[in-house]
């Protein structure tokens, strides 16, 4: 069985998550008040293709940016250098997947986190057959990966520790196949594997087309559909230098989020009709409504905190004190008050 050309296209036009970091872990204290005015001439906002990048793209093109005295340079990055831009200085900003950036965290990327942006990306999902109800039912199954280190293995890992299901080498309860990202379809349709982990749009797109069932759905399932998976991240150093503009940009970034939850289909259209992203404008419409794009600094911060307890218990990261370490990859604007409507 061939995976349908829709499915491919979707994963090869849409790089949903970019393996990005956050500062380091040992970052301690908030950087030195600024005197600097909000206004900067060349903001570099770094960005990959992606839905989870959408309130760039809306805060850019709606005029958030300039509204709040910022005059942004969009930079295309790829998720494998990511890091190396806000490292070097390459980009000043990015949104990032916060399961994914415990461990650069620990490295001593040189970000912190501003602002949760949105909730969903991720979902676990098998045959309408398999038997498989939710997570606690993968217990001794076959999961498709697309690398032990992919964003979906970081998130099933968790939903999995969560249920008490062991994912560490002295205690696996599961098996993770690796199976390249454009084949997991065709891998649980042809009982390769019992289910498969995908970022969307791609997951989106193969449960719709083969009839799949949902086993998580970070959107909407219990337990996650309240924890931020993506956050603003803005490089320590811009934040020491330009620290009203970077209150600013956060600002831009939750208006950006804000105006795609009261204006997904306007949102979606904007996207492909400006060329940000490729796709079909009510699929991406119904994505963007299930991310639930309400942007909330402190769920930001909890969700770093959340996640790094996750991953510090499954042995993923070296051991950690999860508060500390929120603490320390976060920075809270004095008086900021969230984007609360438009």
């Amino acid at each position: 069985m061939m995976i349908s050309g829709k499915v491919k296209a979707a994963a090869a036009a849409v790089a949903l998550f970019s393996v990005l970091g956050l500062a380091g872990c040992g970052e301690s204290g908030k950087p030195a008040a600024s005197t600097a005015a909000a206004k900067v001439d060349n903001v570099k906002v770094g960005y990959s293709p992606s839905l989870c990048q959408a309130p760039i793209f809306v805060a850019y093109e709606k005029g958030y940016f300039k509204d709040a005295g910022l005059d942004p340079e969009l930079v295309k990055v790829d998720g494998a250098t990511a890091n190396e831009s806000l490292g070097s200085g390459k980009v000043d900003m990015e949104i990032t997947l916060v399961s994914k950036t415990i461990h650069p965290l620990q490295n001593g990327l040189p970000v912190k986190g501003t602002t949760g942006v949105h909730f969903g990306c991720v979902r676990a999902i098998t045959r309408p057959d398999s038997g498989i109800k939710d997570v606690k039912d993968l217990k001794g199954k076959r999961i498709g990966v697309a690398g032990l280190a992919d964003t979906g293995t970081v998130i099933i890992q968790r939903a999995l520790k969560h249920e008490g299901i062991g994912v560490t080498p002295d205690n696996m309860e599961v098996e993770f196949v690796v199976v390249d990202r454009n084949s997991l379809p065709q891998a649980l349709s042809s009982g390769q594997v019992d289910a498969i982990v995908m970022t969307d749009p791609v997951g989106y797109i193969a449960q719709k087309e083969y009839g799949y069932v949902p086993v998580l759905d970070t959107a909407t399932s219990k337990g996650w559909k309240d924890e931020y998976c993506c956050d603003l991240v803005v490089t320590n150093q811009f934040l020491e230098k330009n620290q009203a503009a970077a209150k600013a940009l956060t600002e831009a970034i939750q208006k950006g989020s804000l105006y795609i939850k009261q204006h997904p289909e306007e949102a979606a259209k904007m996207l492909i009709e400006k060329k940000y992203v490729n796709g079909d404008e009510k699929e991406y419409a119904e994505l963007l409504k299930s991310y639930n794009y309400t942007p909330s600094v402190q769920g930001g911060y909890d969700a770093i905190k959340a996640a790094a307890k996750d991953l510090s218990d499954l042995g993923l990261v070296n051991q950690l004190d999860a508060k500390e370490f929120a603490d320390n990859a976060y920075y809270f604007f004095d008086g900021y008050q969230d984007v609360k409507s438009l």
